[in-house]
């Protein structure tokens, strides 16, 4: 599927900017297909661009692996990469490259809108409906946070362009260890100087 989704720009600006605003993410990386325009956010980001080849900028490898460190990314943003086959590979690597507490925002078009029909045609059939991508993202333990607004505008065929999850990845629990005081407090005493006061 080569299309950029051009058409759903304007719904893309109307949403993904207010939402990454209120989350508190400094900057963010966006996947996302080669041939999409980007919507227009305030967040610093940098974009990873993919084709039928794979990836393809700033870097060039598979599709379904990509080169950052295990939960080395605070927010990422997927944009229109769940109509293939690799679709859940590159969704697997998006979450694996996302740290603890980390923010991640999935968009796809509306398979039920006519604007999807518009744009892309037959392909539109590859694309998946509500319930398949709210599972993609629920089968994972991910911390899901839907704007019931827009909840309901995703249930309901046809009435939005975009399908939206927001979520957050679990925050890793800290590891308490017990404190042993007396060996604390044995140790300090075995360190401190002796001194003798020479005061008259």
């Amino acid at each position: 599927m080569s299309v950029g989704f051009a058409s759903l720009q304007h719904a893309e600006n109307a949403v993904i900017p207010e939402l990454l605003r209120g989350a508190g993410v400094d900057w963010l990386v966006e996947f996302a297909p080669a041939s999409s325009p980007s919507p227009a956010i305030d967040v610093p980001r940098h974009r990873v661009l993919h084709d039928s080849s794979g990836w393809i900028w700033p870097f060039r490898a598979d599709g379904h692996t990509l080169p950052f460190a295990d939960e080395s990314l605070p927010a990422v943003l997927v944009r229109h990469l769940f109509w293939d086959d690799l679709a859940l590979e590159r969704f697997a690597e998006a979450l694996r490259v996302l740290a603890p507490g980390g923010l991640i925002v999935s968009v796809t078009a509306n398979p039920w809108h006519r604007g999807s029909w518009r744009e892309l045609g037959r392909d539109t059939f590859r694309l998946p409906a509500w319930p398949r991508f709210l599972y993609l993202h629920a089968r994972h333990d991910l911390l899901l946070q839907i704007p019931t607004r827009r909840y309901w505008t995703s249930v309901l065929p046809g009435l939005s362009p975009l399908l939206l999850v927001v979520g957050r990845k679990p925050p890793r629990a800290a590891t308490v260890r017990r404190l042993d005081l007396r060996r604390g407090f044995a140790s300090a005493a075995r360190a401190a100087p002796t001194t003798t006061c020479r005061a008259a």
